[in-house]
């Protein structure tokens, strides 16, 4: 099913916490809301869902107008950060339970919700009370539960936060492989970069209410709209110099260095920018002629073939990768190349990218 959203608002009072949101989900797709805490991601996932009612804007299920239709007429999957299992039931009486209300037929239901288990890999716990139960499968329960009443949409707020680093990982990827084996339209909020980029197929990237970019992970690593964006996305983070557009060159804030950068012609005279470098972008080469600049090496680190290194230029330092067997050490001259690939140009005030 696919999901038009057009310039939905959501106002608390005074406050906004969804500013004139327009999109479209693509059907059988895995959609990530990401973004820092408050952004607004999960305040979405519960107009999608119907729990809270629109202030401004329009919600459709392909051409469905579902922006006033009530939560349990719009066919919607729930998974809640902490599972909300009802601890006196056991699995299978939990998976069954949204079929019960349906009022379908015991032998029905009761063959349907085994059917869930068993996509989900908790048939071997039925007869257990989630007290029994790890996170991880209680999070399985939890999804085959919503998906027993077979919804349009499965919304996922926040669903691996409970976990463990190692648990994490495992149900991350059960959640794509679930997503692909049913084919449903999933929406899944996080505030994790890793794991939004490691099983969406497109992420939405929210700062205080307000979509930054629409893309596929790669895009947004490769291509970001903005330096929130770029800034975001990445580990290490992406190296950010400050500095002023003078002459088609970058000039460091303080004028301890200056270096030729083309996008710097492309700004009025004088405008503060921000240079974003991503830690792979900025490389050794072997001559000043074919460098971008020259710095100084003020530390490295070692990360076994390669080696972290902290290179200033000027009263600025940023991070590199750079590889063991070519020695540098603290002090050391470093001709500097860049990449075609992750280096970018912003306006340091307004954070808009240099194109």
């Amino acid at each position: 099913m696919k999901i038009k959203i057009e310039h939905l608002t959501k106002r608390f009072g005074n406050f906004t916490a969804v500013d004139d949101f327009s999109t479209t989900f693509e059907d059988g797709e895995l959609i990530a809301l990401l973004g820092p805490s408050g952004c607004g991601k999960s305040t979405m996932l519960n107009m999608l869902s119907g729990i809270l009612p629109v202030t401004e804007g329009k919600i459709y299920f392909d051409d469905d107008d579902v922006t006033d239709v009530s939560p349990d007429k719009r066919g919607v999957g729930l998974v809640f950060q902490n599972y909300a299992l009802y601890p006196h039931m056991t699995v299978l009486q939990n998976i069954c339970f949204p079929l019960e209300i349906q009022k379908m037929p015991k032998e029905e239901r009761i063959a349907k919700a085994k059917e869930m288990a068993k996509l989900v890999h908790v048939d071997e716990f039925l007869d257990r009370k989630p007290g029994q139960l790890s996170g991880g499968q209680q999070q399985r329960v939890a999804i085959a539960r919503a998906l027993v009443k077979k919804p349009r949409l499965l919304l996922l707020d926040e669903p691996l936060s409970n976990l463990d680093a190692r648990l994490r990982l495992e149900m991350r990827e059960e959640i794509r492989r679930i997503q692909q084996e049913t084919g449903i339209t999933t929406v899944f909020v996080t505030h994790d970069q890793e794991e939004a980029m490691s099983i969406s197929d497109h992420i939405v990237l929210m700062k205080l209410g307000v979509k930054q970019q629409y893309a596929e992970p790669q895009e947004l690593y490769n291509d970001p709209a903005n330096n929130f964006v770029a800034d975001f996305l990445g580990n290490p983070p992406i190296n950010k110099i400050f500095g002023v557009a003078k002459g088609g060159n970058f000039e460091l804030e303080d004028g301890s260095a200056s270096f030729p950068f083309e996008l710097c012609s492309k700004v009025a005279e004088g405008t503060k920018v921000t240079l974003g470098i991503r830690a792979e972008s900025a490389y050794p080469v072997a001559t000043a002629e074919e460098a971008a600049f020259v710095g100084e090496v003020s530390s490295t680190y070692a990360m076994g073939k390669e080696e972290l290194g902290y290179i200033k230029i000027g009263n600025q330092e940023f991070r590199a990768y750079i590889a063991s067997e070519l020695g540098y050490k603290k002090g050391d001259a470093i001709n500097v190349g860049f990449k075609d690939r992750g280096v970018f140009l912003f306006v340091t005030e307004t954070g808009e990218r240099v194109r």
